[in-house]
């Protein structure tokens, strides 16, 4: 049997890869179209809060906007990063592309965060899709509050989500460390706290709990909602 790295021996893999997209003209139309580069813009917020003091919510907006600053210097330079020349052990490539997922993953997860909390008239009905859902794959809903408080206190620096999970087809809890550490794959997410000192230590010290249940008392279930809603167009798709 021939060893297909014999095969290899020789060949211009650059030009036979370019060679097979100018025979694809619809490959060759979209690598001419494509700009790897974007730029994201930061989302303004409110936090309307009495259990978050004005400083802990100056702060956080001032990170969040320098999470976005960093992830789009990142994506400016990964469009003109030396492909040829990556490496899994160091290159300036791979650099940028964990970089990039750090960046980009804090950027979503602080926008998803406001974005559910700092609701002081926080509500939600037995009869919403939210209730009803955790309560089917939880058992209760409390048993769903208590399972998700668990991920929070054991988060350390990171996240607690809950998100639909799309393999297993059902909405889960989960931790989330930093911002790319242990992240489950086919996550859709739903409900995120943040649960990095920076987010409780000016108000609460080290009483992560008394924070937590703060969070967990301004949870906007409307916004929620309009997540779960969308998690349930998305499990018929994967049906």
């Amino acid at each position: 049997m021939t060893d297909p790295k014999n095969q290899l021996v020789g060949l211009n893999v650059d030009a036979l890869v370019k060679a097979s997209i100018r025979r694809n003209p619809v490959i060759a139309k979209a690598k001419e179209s494509l700009d790897e580069s974007y730029v994201a813009e930061p989302k303004p917020f409110k936090q309307v809060s009495e259990l978050v003091s004005q400083k802990t919510k100056d702060s956080h907006t001032e990170l969040y906007k320098k999470y976005v600053e960093t992830l789009n210097g990142v994506s400016a330079e990964l469009d003109t990063a030396e492909r040829s020349s990556a490496d899994s052990k160091h290159s300036d490539f791979r650099s940028l592309k964990l970089d990039e997922t750090f960046n980009l993953n804090s950027v979503w997860l602080h926008e998803l965060y406001f974005a559910n909390c700092f609701d002081p008239h926080s509500e939600i009905t037995m009869d919403s899709k939210a209730y009803m859902r955790l309560e089917r794959d939880f058992g209760t809903f409390e048993d769903w509050q208590k399972d998700f408080m668990a991920c929070a206190l054991s988060a350390g620096n990171g996240w607690a989500v809950c998100g639909y999970n799309m393999f297993l087809k059902r909405f889960i809890n989960t931790v989330v460390s930093n911002h790319s550490q242990d992240v489950m794959m086919g996550l859709y997410p739903l409900i995120v706290i943040d649960m990095h000192e920076h987010s409780y230590y000016r108000d609460y010290l080290t009483d992560k709990r008394s924070y937590l249940v703060a969070q967990m008392r301004e949870l906007n279930w409307v916004t929620v909602e309009e997540r779960f809603l969308k998690a349930e167009a998305l499990h018929e798709v994967l049906k």
